[in-house]
C-alpha cells in the first residue's frame, strides 16, 4: 500500500512537470507572438510617423524655395511697372522663361536677361530628413501675366529600428498679375509724393515710390511709405511727420461730405480684430507719429503700366473675354437699360461725326433716376467724360484720358458707421476709372485752372522724368518723360516704334507726322474762311458793333496738350461744375491734375505724377474694400482694377507623387 501510493505520487510529480515545461512553451509561443506583433506595430509606427515627418519635411523645404523664387522674381520686375499686351514692352513674367518646359532642373529665372536666377540646394537637412527639391515645370505662355510652377520634393528618413520612409511632394504654383498693392494706399504717387497746405486728411496709407513730403499741418491717420527710387535717384525721405488723430476724435469725426472713413483696427463694440482698420493711439505723442513713418524703403511697390488697350489680343481685352465667358452679364456699362459699353467702345464721339478726332470718346452723365450701371470691366478706345450718379461694381479703361467734370457719387455707397466693419460692404458700390494717359478734374478750358496749378504740371520735384510704356507713344508719350503736361504732345518718329506697329487707327485723336515729329489730334473750331455780319461787344465804348467775324466749324488740329481731351473744349466746359465729391478708385499712367472745390474722394488716388488744387479741405477716404485681406474685399474678376506681377504666389494644386516617378538624381 505504502509502496502503491509513493509510486502514486511520483507520477503526479512527473505530471506536474511536463503541465509547467507546456505552459512554459505556450507562454513561450504566445509572448514571442506578441513580442513579434509589438515589433511589427512598432516598425509599422516607426514608417508611418517617418512619413508624416518626411511629409512636413518636403513641405517645407518647398515653402523655402517658393519664397526664394518669389523673392528672386520680386526683385527682377520693372519697378516702373509693365502691364503688357501686343505691342508693348516684354512681360515681368519672363523672368520665368517663354513658353512650357518641363526638364527637371535645380534652377529657375533670369531667362531673356531679366534679374538673377535661383538655384536650389543639392539637398537639405530638415526635421531629420534628407530632402531634395527640385523644378518639375515652368508654364509662361507668350503674352500672359503669369507663369506657373510645379516644385517637388523628396523627402528621406531612417526610422528607429532601420525602417526607411520616403514621401514625394509635388505643388504647382501660380505667380500672376493680381490686383495691384498700390491700391492698399488712399494716396500713391510712383514719383514725388506731397501734402503740402492745411485742411488736407488722408484716412489710409499714403505712399511715394520716392520722397513724401508732409506738410506739418496735413493729416495722416495711417502709416507713411517713401522707398528708394533708382531712376529718379532719391533715397525715400520724408519731410517732416503730419498730424494724425487719436481713438476718439477718429470715432467721432465724419471725414468730408458722406466721408467713408474705414473702420477702427478693433470694433469699437465687440472688440475684435479689424484688418485693414485704423490702429489709433489713445493720445497721440510725437513717438505715434514718427512710428508711423517708414522712410528710405529699399524697395518700391511695382506700379504697373496700362499697356495696348486697342489690340483685341491685349491682356486686358482677353482678361474682359474670359469674365465674359463666364458671365454673360459681364463686362457692360448700361444706363437706363441701354448698353452703352459691351466690353469694348470704338463708336461715334460727342461730335456725331465718325471721321472726327473724337471718335471712341464717351460721354457718361448719371441722374438719381436713371444712374450710370457698371459691371466688371470694360475698355473705351479714346477719352472718358464723366460725372454724376454710378451704381454696380466694375471699372472703365479710357485709352487715353479720364475727364472727371462734376461730382460722381454711388447710388449705393458702403458705410462704416461709428467706425465698425460691415459685411455688408463687399456688394456695394465700387467704381474705378483707370486712365491710360491723365486723369484731369474740373473746367481746363478756364484760363484760371491752368495758371493756378501749371507749378504741378510743368517743374520739378512734382513732375520727374520717367520711362514710359512704348504703347503711349500712341497718345504722345515719348520713351522718356520729364516735360511739360501742359506742352503739345510730340513724340519723336524715331521713339514711335508702337505708332507704326499698331497703326494710326490706334491713337486716340489720330496722329500727323510734322516736322520729324509725331502730333496727336484734337476736334478744335477752326475758320472756313467765310465771314457773316454779328454784333460783337466793345468793351472800350461799351456798345455793341457790327463786325466780320469768320466762320468756325468743327475740325481736326494736331497740337492737343496732355492735359487736354480730343473733344471739344465745350463738350468739358458745357459740363463742368464745382467738384466736392468723387467716390472712385482713380489710377493712370501719368498724372492726376486739376481744380477741385472743398472736396471728398472716397477710394483710392493712384498715379505717377500728382497736381491738385483744393478749396478749404480735401479728404482722400481709403475705401478698405481694396485690401485683399478685409472681411469685406470685393473680388478683383468683379470690379476689374489694374493688375500687378508684385503679388505673392498661390498654390493651385498640391499632391503626393509615387517614389521614382520623379528623378532627382
Amino acid at each position: 500500500m505504502k509502496r502503491c501510493i509513493t509510486e502514486w505520487r511520483g507520477g503526479r510529480r512527473g505530471v506536474v512537470l511536463i503541465t509547467v515545461l507546456v505552459m512554459t512553451g505556450v507562454c513561450a509561443i504566445v509572448l514571442g507572438g506578441v513580442l513579434g506583433y509589438v515589433s511589427h506595430a512598432t516598425r509599422l509606427t516607426a514608417v508611418h510617423v517617418g512619413n508624416n515627418a518626411c511629409r512636413l519635411a518636403a513641405q517645407g523645404e518647398i515653402e523655402l524655395a517658393k519664397s526664394a523664387i518669389n523673392d528672386a522674381f520680386d526683385r527682377a520686375i520693372a519697378r516702373s511697372g509693365r502691364v503688357v499686351g501686343v505691342g508693348s514692352s516684354v512681360s515681368s513674367f519672363d523672368w520665368f522663361g517663354v513658353g512650357d518646359n518641363t526638364t527637371v532642373s535645380r534652377t529657375i529665372g533670369a531667362q531673356n536677361g531679366r534679374g538673377t536666377a535661383v538655384t536650389l540646394s543639392e539637398s537639405a537637412e530638415n526635421g531629420g530628413c534628407t530632402v531634395r527639391v527640385r523644378v518639375g515645370r515652368v508654364r509662361h505662355p507668350t503674352n500672359t501675366q503669369w507663369a506657373e510652377v510645379t516644385l517637388v520634393a523628396e523627402a528621406v528618413r531612417t526610422n528607429p529600428g532601420g525602417t526607411e520612409s520616403r514621401q514625394v511632394v509635388a505643388e504647382t504654383v501660380r505667380f500672376a498679375q493680381q490686383r495691384s498693392k498700390v491700391f492698399n494706399n488712399a494716396y500713391f504717387v510712383n514719383n514725388y509724393g506731397w501734402f503740402q497746405g492745411s485742411g488736407c486728411t488722408a484716412n489710409g496709407d499714403v505712399r511715394a515710390n520716392g520722397d513724401m513730403y508732409l506738410d506739418s499741418r496735413c493729416k495722416v491717420n495711417g502709416r507713411v511709405y517713401a522707398a528708394r527710387n533708382e531712376e529718379l535717384g532719391v533715397d525715400g525721405d520724408v519731410t517732416n511727420y503730419g498730424t494724425m488723430d487719436n481713438y476718439a476724435t477718429y470715432r467721432n469725426s465724419v471725414y468730408g461730405v458722406n466721408g467713408m472713413a474705414r473702420p477702427l483696427a478693433s470694433d469699437p463694440v465687440t472688440g475684435d480684430s479689424v484688418a485693414g482698420g485704423y490702429d489709433a493711439p489713445i493720445n497721440v505723442t510725437t513717438q505715434d507719429k514718427q512710428d508711423r513713418v517708414h522712410a528710405n524703403e529699399e524697395r518700391e511697390t511695382e506700379m504697373p503700366f496700362i499697356g495696348d488697350l486697342t489690340s483685341e489680343l491685349s491682356d486686358y481685352r482677353q482678361w474682359i473675354d474670359e469674365l465674359r465667358e463666364s458671365d454673360p452679364t459681364m463686362c457692360k456699362v448700361t444706363q437706363g437699360g441701354t448698353v452703352l459699353v459691351d466690353k469694348y467702345f470704338d463708336g461715334v464721339g460727342p461730335s456725331g461725326d465718325a471721321s472726327m478726332a473724337d471718335k471712341g470718346v464717351l460721354v457718361l452723365e448719371g441722374t438719381p433716376e436713371n444712374p450710370i450701371v457698371v459691371k466688371g470691366p470694360v475698355v473705351v478706345e479714346s477719352d472718358v467724360i464723366i460725372k454724376g450718379y454710378v451704381t454696380g461694381q466694375g471699372t472703365i479703361y479710357s485709352g487715353r484720358n479720364v475727364h472727371i467734370v462734376g461730382n460722381i457719387q454711388y447710388v449705393n455707397p458702403p458705410s462704416w458707421s461709428d467706425k465698425r466693419p460691415n459685411s455688408s460692404n463687399s456688394s456695394k458700390d465700387l467704381l474705378g476709372l483707370m486712365a491710360k494717359g491723365n486723369i484731369v478734374m474740373g473746367d481746363y478750358t478756364d484760363s484760371n485752372w491752368l495758371s493756378s496749378i501749371r507749378t504741378y504740371l510743368t517743374s520739378q520735384p512734382y513732375v520727374q522724368q520717367y520711362a514710359c510704356d512704348t504703347t503711349d507713344a500712341n497718345i504722345g508719350y515719348p520713351s522718356a518723360f520729364g516735360g511739360s503736361y501742359a506742352a503739345v504732345e510730340k513724340v519723336p518718329m524715331s521713339d514711335s516704334t508702337a505708332v507704326t506697329q499698331i497703326g494710326q487707327s490706334a491713337n486716340p485723336g489720330g496722329a500727323e507726322a510734322v516736322g520729324g515729329n509725331y502730333q496727336f489730334g484734337k476736334v478744335r473750331e477752326v475758320g472756313t474762311g467765310q465771314y457773316e455780319q454779328k454784333q460783337v461787344y466793345n468793351s472800350k465804348t461799351r456798345r455793341y458793333e457790327w463786325q466780320n467775324v469768320e466762320i468756325m466749324a468743327p475740325g481736326t488740329t494736331y497740337d492737343r496738350k496732355y492735359y487736354e481731351s480730343v473733344a471739344l473744349d465745350s463738350e468739358i466746359s458745357s459740363r463742368c461744375s464745382t467738384i466736392t465729391r468723387i467716390d472712385a478708385v482713380l489710377y493712370n499712367n501719368h498724372g492726376i491734375f486739376g481744380r477741385l472745390g472743398k472736396c471728398t474722394i472716397n477710394g483710392s488716388l493712384v498715379c505717377r505724377n500728382e497736381g491738385l488744387q483744393y478749396t478749404s479741405n480735401l479728404y482722400l477716404n481709403w475705401d478698405m474694400r481694396l485690401y485683399s485681406g478685409s472681411s469685406e474685399s470685393v473680388d478683383n474678376d468683379a470690379v476689374g482694377l489694374a493688375r500687378a506681377s508684385d503679388s505673392p504666389p498661390t498654390t493651385v494644386d498640391w499632391r503626393l507623387l509615387p517614389v521614382g516617378v520623379v528623378n532627382f538624381e
